[in-house]
């Protein structure tokens, strides 16, 4: 009989052996003998080109609207074909055999012996195929998504916690140059999350229907469950950094030509932890905006509007009856209102299914390490110059036409000037992002004055205005509206952007 003690050590320890158990199912795959002559007989080399076969599939499947087929996979593999020396014409074998070979394990289904926990005894565990095929198309099971998550994607929602863990140690060890890495990616980290939730803020405000109940409880558990418990442990790091600094000034050391790097290092983890701490509170406080701000547009988008009622009785049945036998020409003015409505034609229906670009084709790494080398200080400081000169150019234009249109103002841009600033796409997120925020109140953040920090390479309005002569910044508040027109920008790389206009009103 196992003691409390083991059984809730235990507990759900036959999902431990199912990944286990996956682990096996892979390695126990058949191998021909064309197969080991196509790749040199490297077991390894095999692994690796399974499991990218795996995330191609994944990543194919997971995209809207796309399918994966036995052609693009094998496709894929053709790819591969000079860094894994084998023949392109090789690839269509390879496809057959890691398809049905191996992902779908020639339809057997096989079963392993697992200790069950609320049991107390073994039982087979069924290791269902990794791959299904549907409509000609293959999706990859739950089981296979279960694995490939484990192996990478999962590692994100804990990389905060782990680096807060990584950096306490290492302090611990006198390790200063490896903690001072792990600040930064703090700092990243907590940045890069303010986006996220600015960007579903965003969305919220543009179209609610696009965005699921499910996305806004995982952005709220995530701030809870990253920086409720984070916030403390973060101030008992900042009391043992100060401590640790104390004690290196008080010793006056002199001799050791590395205590004035050290102390260096120490100065900036400390800045790090404060900058991560004031962020921190930010998001969390952020939270509740958006909380609010979810609410009031959930419940607006499920309001219904008063509709006026058709009577068909008294609209039709009873005219119907008082009509006499010459009367039957108008009879069909009386089934007029029951009629579908004819409407304009304004637009084409291409315009509506036409495909959209992303504002950004690719992520940037906007969390650029603090005071780290010089070509990320290079870049940042010309991404902060380049926000700077955007909200410059935009309040500058105000000073003649308080009322003005978006459009009507790149009109007085200059082409050398509209180019920079459409460097990485940045007018087109910067104005996004303050159509986002929708009012802005320039005379509350005049009165706050609060501190600023330097932003490394990521949009903040405030530092922007904070960067701006007086002058420019005297008026009470700036309202962004979304019109229905649509603009086109070229962006540097010489594409085009589509994008609504806007309407700008200052208030001063």
């Amino acid at each position: 009989m196992i003691s409390a003690e083991t059984k809730e050590l235990l507990l759900d320890f036959e999902k431990r052996m199912r990944f286990v158990n996956l682990i096996k199912y892979w390695l126990q795959r058949s191998k021909p003998t064309e197969i080991r002559e196509l790749l040199h007989n490297d077991d390894d080399k095999t692994d690796n080109l399974i499991l990218m076969v795996m995330v191609f599939i994944m990543d194919s499947t997971l995209r809207y609207g796309e399918r994966c087929t036995k052609q693009d996979i094998t496709a894929f593999l053709r790819e591969l074909a000079d860094v894994y020396d084998y023949e392109p014409e090789s690839a269509k074998i390879l496809a057959d055999y890691i398809i049905t070979d191996v992902l779908q394990s020639n339809g057997k289904v096989r079963s392993f012996d697992t200790f069950y926990n609320s049991e107390e005894q073994f039982r087979d565990q069924r290791s269902l195929i990794l791959l299904e095929q549907q409509s000609g198309s293959y999706v990859l099971t739950n089981e296979a998504y279960e694995f490939l998550f484990r192996t990478k994607e999962i590692d994100s929602e804990l990389d905060f916690s782990v680096n807060r863990f990584k950096l306490q140690e290492f302090i611990k060890r006198g390790n200063y140059g490896k903690a001072l890495r792990e600040s930064r990616e703090l700092v990243s980290r907590v940045r890069n999350l303010k986006t996220r939730m600015d960007d579903f803020m965003l969305r919220c405000r543009t179209n609610i229907s696009e965005v699921s109940i499910d996305e806004y409880e995982e952005i709220v558990a995530q701030v809870r469950d990253s920086f409720e418990d984070e916030n403390k442990q973060l101030s008992d790091i900042r009391t043992l950094v100060s401590a640790k600094l104390q004690a290196i000034t008080d010793a006056q050391i002199n001799t050791d030509k590395n205590i004035g790097q050290i102390e260096q290092e120490i100065r900036e983890i400390l800045e790090n932890i404060d900058i991560v701490i004031s962020e921190q509170s930010r998001v969390f406080n952020q939270k509740f905006t958006l909380a609010e701000l979810y609410a009031v547009l959930l419940d607006d988008s499920f309001s219904y509007l008063q509709a006026g009622r058709f009577d068909i009785e008294q609209e039709l049945l009873l005219p119907l009856q008082k009509m006499q036998l010459f009367d039957t020409r108008s009879v069909g003015r009386l089934f007029t209102p029951l009629y579908r409505p004819s409407f304009p034609h304004l637009f084409s229906l291409d315009f509506f299914y036409s495909r959209q670009n992303d504002i950004r084709e690719s992520n940037r790494d906007d969390g650029i390490d603090i005071k780290s080398e010089y070509a990320s200080e290079n870049v940042a400081d010309i991404r902060n110059k380049r926000y700077v000169d955007i909200i410059s150019g935009l309040l500058s234009y105000t000073e003649n036409k308080p009322v003005f249109c978006f459009s009507e103002y790149l009109t007085s841009v200059s082409k050398e000037q509209l180019q920079e600033q459409m460097q990485e796409k940045s007018l087109p997120d910067v104005m996004l992002k303050l159509y986002g925020i929708g009012e802005i109140d320039v005379a509350g953040w005049r009165s706050e004055q609060q501190n600023i920090i330097v932003p490394v390479g990521e949009f903040d309005l405030s530092y922007c205005l904070s960067e701006l002569p007086k002058e420019f910044v005297q008026m009470e508040s700036i309202l962004i509206h979304k019109l229905d027109e649509v603009i086109t920008l070229l962006d540097s790389a010489g594409g085009s952007i589509k994008m609504n206009d806007f309407k700008i009103e200052v208030r001063r």
